[in-house]
């Protein structure tokens, strides 16, 4: 018969959350300094209080979430950011406990760091954990409470999403430094259509590359498409076409040595925000609040 759910105690859920995360129990002892046997009690202790499984172990493979798994996991760590808020709620001078964020892949290089350094310096006793991801990621998991919230692009993420804009985006257009067009401080989209274009094909990023000919009612002549911000960097550097880019490097050189040249594109208009998405109709916790405060201090500095 399995046991009362009033004997489940804060470090079983917490031991289980960080194993499902990790996908390893041995990963989750180490980073909690506690003995692997520990984790695996408490969590078959869990289990037994719950009378369902949550972890199927895979020898050699660590554990992964059962379907029951998932839907516990989703609940837990609700409980334990309601947990940590109330803690922080006596102590307003400090925020503890764990704030998972995401960043957007090609924001991350820029940005991710800087705000990393900032939460961790003001908050020593505050964990943070920021994952790159995509476009298509953010909304299915900040509804799997996965993430709390996100530094991204103003792509549609559904009703369920909230998103904050903080700045606007520039565009501009790349070329190789050898190329005739490197010595110009702008160019035209009309000038740029008939040059073969090397795509940063990213999800969401493709549509708002090519809006932008679109609205200028252009067809652009796509060359190659690649994942990769620098692959497309190293790829126009050497002289294979030109692209279309957000993010400024400080530097133009390219990750294999060569260098690029930015020009400004008259008459196009960015329409890309860089903001905030979080879950609609429901407020950020005292830590989610501190991750916005930093983005928009950061991009109100630059």
């Amino acid at each position: 018969m399995p046991r009362p759910q009033n004997e489940l105690t804060l470090s079983q859920i917490r031991y289980f959350v960080r194993a499902a995360e990790l996908g390893s129990m041995t990963e989750a002892a180490g980073e909690l300094f506690v003995a692997q046997s520990a984790i695996s009690t408490a969590i078959s202790h869990l289990e037994a209080s719950l009378g369902c499984k949550l972890l199927v172990r895979q020898r050699s493979r660590g554990v992964v979430l059962t379907e029951q798994g998932r839907s516990f996991y989703t609940r837990a760590m609700s409980v334990l950011h309601g947990l940590d808020d109330a803690v922080d709620s006596v102590r307003p001078e400090q925020l503890s406990g764990w704030l998972t964020a995401g960043c957007f892949t090609t924001l991350a290089p820029f940005w991710l760091p800087e705000v990393y350094d900032s939460l961790t310096s003001k908050y020593s006793d505050l964990t943070v954990r920021i994952r790159e991801v995509t476009a298509d990621q953010i909304h299915p998991l900040l509804l799997r409470r996965e993430l709390e919230i996100a530094l991204t692009y103003s792509f549609d993420y559904g009703r369920e999403v909230t998103f904050e804009p903080i700045c606007e985006a520039p565009i501009y257009a790349a070329v190789a430094d050898a190329s005739p067009l490197a010595a110009r401080e702008s160019i035209t989209l009309e000038e740029l259509a008939d040059e073969p274009l090397i795509l940063l094909d990213l999800g969401k990023s493709t549509n708002y590359f090519l809006s932008i000919f679109r609205e200028a009612r252009l067809q652009p002549r796509v060359h190659q498409r690649f994942e990769s911000f620098e692959v497309v960097r190293s790829m126009v550097a050497r002289g294979h076409g030109y692209t279309l880019l957000n993010q400024r490097p400080a530097h133009d050189l390219t990750n294999d040595g060569g260098r690029i040249a930015r020009l400004r594109i008259d008459g196009a208009r960015s329409l890309l925000q860089i903001g905030l998405a979080y879950r609609s109709g429901e407020a950020l916790s005292r830590k989610g609040q501190a991750f916005a405060d930093e983005c928009r201090r950061i991009f109100s500095d630059d």
